[in-house]
């Protein structure tokens, strides 16, 4: 595969594939130089969800998770839908999509430049069109996901009460991915979006990803190792340190993470499927 064409920090994150990293699942530091993965650009805006809120409109979120938000850079929410029913339903509907060949493999990069390699990026996705009442434009797709649809308005609840509790936070819309991953599926360390003073595109703010992972065990893999040097708080800035936490991805948890900020990956899966819905707010 020639990789001379590739974006830079594509072919950084192909040539940190030399040296296999360890895949422990505990909280800690990656240590391998030449695993770190620099991505072209950090935001250079920062994110506020702490001054003047709304508190009158508090719902899923309180005083101290949002600080944690802006700060930390994520948070999880456990037991998110809390209804064994639906949960179950989730599951069904999501790999009943991948059992119908709805899903495609995912690429990298758009149109001409688009490119595949499932030592990259290892998993199968669908995209789930929202027009702006929340109805699923797809028709024939809306009719066999309906549980999926009631997560997505619980998520679509949230954005709301960003823009309701968080002043100037004014989203603007949203985007929604479910994405299955098969054993020995992977995604290597990147970033969702470069949100920038001088971009002259909309960008994501906000990843919130829903996991419904049936009966998932330490052993398991899919981890999301999650970096945790957060650029938006003003303390890390100078932080060289590469330090990471890896979230289980256990049924009904809901994680929160700022979109330009933190770098992520998924750590290759041992079971399968891998489920994960994942909405955007921009």
């Amino acid at each position: 595969m020639d990789i001379s064409n590739l974006p830079p920090h594509i072919r950084q994150q192909i040539l940190g594939l030399i040296s296999k990293p360890s895949q422990n699942n505990n909280e800690g530091n990656s240590g391998n130089k030449n695993n770190l993965i620099n991505n072209e650009k950090v935001s250079n805006v920062l994110i506020d969800l702490t001054s003047n809120l709304n508190v009158e409109h508090f719902k899923v979120f309180n005083k101290e998770s949002l600080n944690q938000l802006e700060n930390k850079g994520y948070l999880i929410i456990d037991n998110f839908l809390n209804d064994s029913n639906k949960i179950n339903s989730i599951y069904e509907e999501s790999y009943n999509q991948f059992k119908e060949n709805k899903l495609i493999e995912a690429g990298m990069n758009k149109g001409t430049d688009r490119w595949k390699d499932k030592s990259i990026r290892g998993d199968y996705i669908q995209w789930i069109h929202r027009d702006s009442n929340s109805r699923v434009q797809d028709k024939d797709l809306s009719s066999t996901i309906p549980n999926i649809n009631y997560l997505l308005d619980r998520l679509d609840l949230i954005k709301m009460e960003f823009d309701k509790v968080v002043p100037n936070f004014n989203s603007i819309k949203t985007q929604t991915q479910l994405a299955v991953y098969l054993n020995g599926g992977r995604y290597i360390k990147h970033r969702d979006s470069f949100y920038s003073s001088e971009s002259s595109t909309i960008s994501r703010r906000i990843t919130m990803i829903y996991y419904v992972n049936k009966d998932w065990k330490k052993g398991d893999g899919g981890e999301l190792r999650l970096y945790t040097n957060n650029t938006n708080n003003i303390n890390q800035k100078d932080s060289k340190q590469d330090q990471y936490i890896d979230i289980e991805p256990i049924t009904d948890r809901l994680l929160i993470f700022l979109s330009p900020f933190l770098e992520h990956e998924v750590l290759q899966c041992n079971f399968e499927p891998r489920i994960a819905i994942t909405t955007w707010i921009y």
